[in-house]
Parts: C-alpha cells; sequence; structure tokens
C-alpha cells in the first residue's frame, strides 16, 4: 500500500495544478474497490467533490474518507451511469466485474459481457453528460496466462 500510494504520488501531480478549477466534480466507478478507493480519497483531500460509484460497498474507509456521495449501483444500466455522471467534469471508470482465478476461468463469456456492458454505459453516459475528460483503467486479466509473467531485465527503471 505505502508503495503504490508514493507511486501515485511521484507519478502523477495533484489535479488542481493540472486544471484551472481546483474542484472539479469527478465521478470514480469502482469505488468500492482497493484501488478506486484510493484514488477517490486522494481526489477528495485535493478538495474535488467525489461521486463513489460501485455495487459493492467500500471495505477499507468510512463513506466521508473517500467521497462526498456513494452511489451503490449497478453499472451494467445505462440509467444508472448516466445518474452517476450527471454533472461531472471528469470520470475515472475503474468499475470492473473480477474475482479470484477460480471464478474468471469459469466464466471468461460472463466476465466479457458485464465488463463490456459497463464500459460502453459509462462511456455513453459521458458523451450523453458533456463530460470533459474519462479515464478508463483496464484490467490485467484481459492478458493472456503467458502473457502475465515477470520477466527479467536489466535496464534501471530511470531509463524505463
Amino acid at each position: 500500500t505505502i508503495f503504490y500510494a508514493t507511486l501515485a504520488r511521484a507519478c502523477y501531480p495533484p489535479l488542481s495544478s493540472t486544471n484551472s478549477s481546483s474542484n472539479m466534480k469527478i465521478c470514480v466507478t469502482g469505488a468500492g474497490g482497493f484501488i478506486g478507493g484510493h484514488l477517490s480519497r486522494r481526489l477528495k483531500a485535493e478538495g474535488h467533490h467525489v461521486i463513489g460509484a460501485d455495487w459493492k460497498e467500500q471495505e477499507y474507509f468510512e463513506k466521508s474518507e473517500f467521497c462526498d456521495e456513494f452511489l451503490l449501483l449497478d453499472l451494467r444500466t445505462l440509467e444508472n451511469c448516466l445518474r452517476a455522471t450527471q454533472g461531472c467534469d471528469w470520470v475515472f471508470h475503474l468499475a470492473a466485474d473480477m474475482g479470484g482465478m477460480g471464478f474468471i476461468q469459469s466464466n471468461h463469456s460472463v466476465i466479457l459481457y458485464n465488463n463490456t456492458v459497463c464500459d460502453f454505459n459509462v462511456m455513453e453516459s459521458c458523451r450523453r453528460n458533456g463530460v470533459k475528460r474519462m479515464f478508463y483503467a483496464s484490467s490485467a486479466c484481459i492478458y493472456p496466462e503467458d502473457e502475465q509473467v515477470v520477466r527479467q531485465t536489466t535496464e534501471s527503471l530511470d531509463k524505463l
């Protein structure tokens, strides 16, 4: 957790330094998850109005710690996506249907369907609601198993 927090601070400047408006309305889909919750917490700490949206509750933080509003919604429904993104300046789309490897291996088509519908609905709601920017994060689960290996490298991280 400390590594990811340090990496996020090092790689990404505060949004307030990249936008003239220091208090934007931002929706984070997948805010009930680990990464979405931490991103929401950072955005809220920067002074933004954060709307968290997910089909599961946040396990790591109290609502007041990571968002101003939390919407317990199924993002496979366009109306729910329209509600979550209404009036937002930016959307960080991190929501995904996930599970352990056993679930993933035995439910390929269900996961593909759920995530595709969710992704299209979030994108369409951003278009309809005039969202200025949308960030889409996919999942490591989209890569074939043979591509999910740790490769040794002799190059330093500075060169990457």
